[in-house]
């Protein structure tokens, strides 16, 4: 291990312990506010709402606060599924970004990236509908340099608007829940790709994203490089993450700057059975051009 990667290791969290959190939590996202962090992720909570948001003010203890949103109405767009939450703040508002589906349509062809808004980061928050109309998922806001906001996001099975299944496009946000209706596709390189999330550092930006089947061990983070937000994107051919002894199918992860301004990755990883999947943090190494971390750690 470089001294470099041992002197990011070794800051006041260093006692944090993979996984941070004792429960089956996919698809984790951390972000900070009130000088607190807040971890959401997907499925259902233990007070029967759904996205579960978890506290902590060092990244070690951890406390269940509430289920970020709830269950929708007869006929609702947010009947079934719930997944992968993001929380971006506006203005004092926090507006969480989830994919959800109405339960009717065949398997996954009804899923859709919707919004639900809070005036706190622990909620509750209020479902204000779908943000891409057609057949989404794994939303992700990116705020550019000059202040325009971006969604990125992946198409579903069943999208109508002609835009293929699996890849990666990238759409302007008019206002937090209205996109421009003009999908850009940035990645299609792979059968599919998922879970993407834009980071900017060093005037590059990096497109990551989840490749292989989440339930099982080739799952893993891919990451690519352009600059622009817009790419065109140039692959990297070695994973983030991947598949360790004791870490199976790293994936669908996010980043996040801690309150004394050190970068960290956060992401799930099955345990070696495969019984559930964990949330884990890491150290994000920020290179020229380039990104690395040490995980995924036990």
């Amino acid at each position: 291990m470089s001294k470099n990667i041992e002197k990011l290791i070794m800051t006041k969290h260093d006692q944090y312990q993979n996984p941070i959190i004792d429960a089956y939590l996919a698809d984790p996202y951390i972000f900070v506010a009130d000088d607190f962090y807040y971890l959401v992720a997907s499925g259902k909570a233990m007070d029967t709402r759904y996205l579960p948001i978890y506290r902590s003010s060092d990244l070690v203890k951890w406390e269940f606060i509430r289920g970020a949103v709830s269950f929708g109405k007869e006929g609702a767009w947010n009947r079934k599924n719930f997944w992968a939450p993001e929380v971006t703040q506006i203005d004092g508002k926090f507006y969480l970004y989830y994919t959800a589906s109405d339960g009717i349509a065949p398997k996954n062809t009804g899923n859709r990236v919707g919004l639900a808004v809070s005036d706190a980061p622990d909620g509750p928050y209020e479902d204000l509908g779908v943000v891409v109309s057609n057949a989404s998922l794994d939303g992700s806001p990116f705020r550019d340099i000059d202040g325009t906001l971006y969604l990125y996001y992946t198409v579903e099975y069943g999208n109508s608007d002609g835009l293929v299944a699996g890849q990666i496009y990238v759409d302007q946000l008019i206002t937090p829940q209205e996109v421009a209706g003009k999908p850009k596709l940035i990645m299609g390189d792979y059968p599919w790709q998922e879970g993407p999330c834009v980071l900017y550092s060093n005037e590059s930006y990096y497109l990551t994203f989840s490749l292989g089947s989440w339930g099982k061990g080739d799952y893993e983070v891919h990451w690519s490089v352009s600059d622009s937000s817009f790419g065109p994107f140039l692959k990297e051919p070695n994973p983030l993450l991947s598949s360790t002894d004791s870490v199976k199918g790293p994936g669908h992860h996010n980043f996040f700057v801690d309150k004394s301004g050190k970068n960290w990755i956060v992401y799930h990883g099955w345990d070696n059975d495969f019984t559930a999947r964990y949330p884990r943090i890491d150290p994000l190494i920020i290179g020229d051009k380039n990104i690395s971390t040490i995980g995924p750690t036990s």
